[in-house]
C-alpha cells in the first residue's frame, strides 16, 4: 500500500481530476458553452500541472517519494 504522505495525497487528488476533466465535456452546452468548456478543462490540466511539480517538490524537500515517482523516474533514454 502506499503511505500517505503529502506528496501522495497530491498525486492521488491529480488522479482524481482525470475523470472530471473528460466529465466537463458531456455538461450540457446550456450549462457551458464548448469555449468555456475548453476553457475550464484547460485550467483543471494547468492546475495538475502545477501539483505535478509540487508534489516532487515537496517529495525532495521532505525527503519522500511521491507515488508518481516510480514511473517518472524510468525514460526511455536511460
Amino acid at each position: 500500500m502506499i503511505p500517505l504522505n503529502v506528496p501522495n495525497l497530491i498525486t492521488l487528488s491529480r488522479i482524481i481530476l482525470i475523470p472530471l476533466i473528460i466529465a466537463i465535456f458531456y455538461v450540457p452546452d446550456e450549462w457551458l458553452s464548448f469555449s468555456g468548456k475548453n476553457m475550464t478543462a484547460t485550467a483543471i490540466f494547468i492546475f495538475a500541472a502545477v501539483t505535478d511539480w509540487l508534489d516532487g517538490y515537496l517529495a525532495r524537500k521532505l525527503n519522500q517519494m511521491s507515488a508518481s515517482a516510480p514511473f517518472s523516474t524510468r525514460s526511455p533514454t536511460s
